[in-house]
């Protein structure tokens, strides 16, 4: 009886991975991925490195015939399929009509009220589920720093930017063949510095993370924050020097994180902690306090903020009044006086008026 319980139990547990836990398909018909994080994941267990095609098919002219005549076609799959992971993120207006279908009802029946309803009933039943497609292409987006389409970003299995394509002089396959090819020796040795921070432990370790990171161009650094974390673990003592630069890097990274959460009011606290490090040099934390001047001077100019503002410029003034960002603050520290006089006054005045009615 209790081996007939357990067959069942079996069975049963079969069926409901098949009805209710398999994965949807996130592929297009003709195989690339449109999800990114599950490109990614397929990647990591396969080994291969990844295509990932930023377009927007709507309005860049090139994008939606790049995509038919060559990265859609069998022949570039073939060609590729071997080596690459293929991910495509579109981010037509479409997706955004989707996503906020109430600020996008056509114009031919916005008039009519009873047809807007309808439309509007029928556009939000699937409302949440662009908004999220829309959420977290965006992101990549934002973390790739994505400003032309189309983009076509060459990464390793981890997601870690290789090289970026945003010129194809052609449709064909065999000139997008030369283009990566031309790319071909930079991208082996970036792979160099990967594999070796794959072999590396310890001090070594910290190393070649160092390495890696400065082959990395600086717009795709974030891909690397994993990595970045790990330096002040592996070296505690902070006896390669490394810590406070990674220390820094990674409140980047942090704060990039702050932004796409929407929580950038909290950007400017996460430069000032890292300020305070004692594995920070001098340099370094005159950076930190001019990144959390510089992005708190973009907030509401109130009394506050103000105050804060000249707090943090100071900060970074009297750590090396010598240096170019010194100056620069200076400069800044100036202006922001002459207007905390001016906010002052007017205050005041506000203040006063107030008094006499």
């Amino acid at each position: 009886m209790k081996k007939m319980l357990v067959g069942i139990f079996t069975v049963f547990a079969c069926l409901f991975a098949i009805a209710g836990c398999s994965k949807p398909e996130v592929k297009n018909e003709f195989g690339w991925y449109e999800d990114y994080d599950a490109c990614l994941e397929s990647s990591k267990k396969s080994g291969k490195n990844i295509f990932l095609l930023v377009t927007r098919d709507d309005s860049d002219t090139v994008s939606k015939d790049l995509k038919a005549k060559m990265f859609y076609t069998s022949e570039f799959t073939e060609k590729y399929s071997s080596e690459y992971e293929f991910c495509v993120i579109d981010v037509s207006s479409d997706l955004f009509v989707k996503a906020f279908p109430e600020k996008n009802i056509p114009k031919d029946i916005r008039e009519d009220e009873a047809k807007s309803k309808e439309w509007l009933k029928n556009a939000n039943k699937e409302k949440s589920k662009y908004e999220k497609i829309l959420e977290k292409r965006m992101k990549i987006v934002t973390v790739f720093g994505i400003n032309t389409t189309p983009t076509l970003y060459v990464a390793t299995k981890e997601g870690y930017v290789m090289n970026a394509i945003t010129y194809f002089p052609s449709d064909k396959v065999e000139d997008f063949d030369e283009e990566l090819e031309s790319l071909k020796d930079g991208m082996s040795s970036y792979m160099n510095y990967v594999k070796t921070v794959e072999a590396s432990k310890g001090l070594a370790r910290v190393n070649a993370i160092n390495d890696l990171y400065e082959a990395t161009n600086h717009n795709y650094r974030y891909m690397i924050t994993d990595l970045m974390r790990e330096v002040e673990k592996l070296d505690k003592k902070n006896e390669t020097g490394l810590v406070g630069k990674f220390l820094l890097a990674i409140a980047t990274s942090d704060s990039t994180d702050l932004y796409l959460n929407r929580k950038a009011e909290k950007v400017p606290a996460v430069y000032e902690k890292v300020a305070k490090s004692s594995k920070l040099n001098a340099d370094q934390k005159q950076q930190a306090y001019y990144a959390a001047a510089y992005i708190i001077g973009n907030n509401t100019p109130s009394p506050k903020v103000t105050e804060k503002l000249i707090y943090l410029l100071k900060k970074a003034i009297e750590i090396n009044p010598e240096t170019q960002i010194a100056q620069h603050c200076e400069g800044l520290l100036k202006q922001v006086e002459d207007f905390k006089i001016r906010q002052e006054e007017m205050n005041k005045k506000i203040e006063d008026e107030a008094k006499e009615e």
